[in-house]
């Protein structure tokens, strides 16, 4: 068989230990809307995550543009929020267009977020961003294309 492996992306998922505070930022400050609410604790997420036992809380927020982010707390295996440098392997962060980024920096200001800087314009120069930490120390990069 040839031809490419990926087709298409489909979502980000964001473990997180504290669910009402990720929708805080996802749902309530961002914007994304809930498309989906659900448990699992099928032969299907232990298999396709080589967990035992495992009793999962999912919800799947899309943006505008239909992109999706899943918000997963593993009830059953608690865990704690890990702290690592964005430059570490393994570390990731979520980009999302916004429409103005200084507004969006203000907001988030105002909400009590840890911003890392105030919106700047990119070495390219075709972009302004800011980067925020999310509840779970995930950085997430908010960009507004200007160029």
């Amino acid at each position: 068989m040839s031809g490419p492996i990926v087709i298409g992306y489909r979502h980000t998922g964001i473990i997180t230990n504290n669910m009402e505070g990720s929708l805080k930022f996802y749902r309530d400050l961002l914007g994304l809307e809930v498309i989906q609410d659900f448990w699992d604790d099928s032969d299907y997420i232990n298999t396709i995550t080589g967990i035992k036992g495992a009793n999962v809380h999912m919800k799947k927020l899309k943006a505008q543009d239909g992109t999706v982010v899943e918000l997963l707390e593993y009830v059953t295996h608690p865990t704690d929020i890990i702290q690592q440098p964005i430059y570490n392997v393994g570390a990731c962060h979520l980009a999302f267009h916004v429409n103005n980024v200084e507004d969006a920096y203000e907001r988030i200001f105002r909400a009590g977020i840890h911003l890392i800087s105030r919106p700047v314009v990119s070495s390219e120069g075709i972009a302004k961003v800011c980067f925020c930490i999310d509840p779970n120390n995930i950085r997430v990069e908010l960009v507004e294309m200007i160029g």
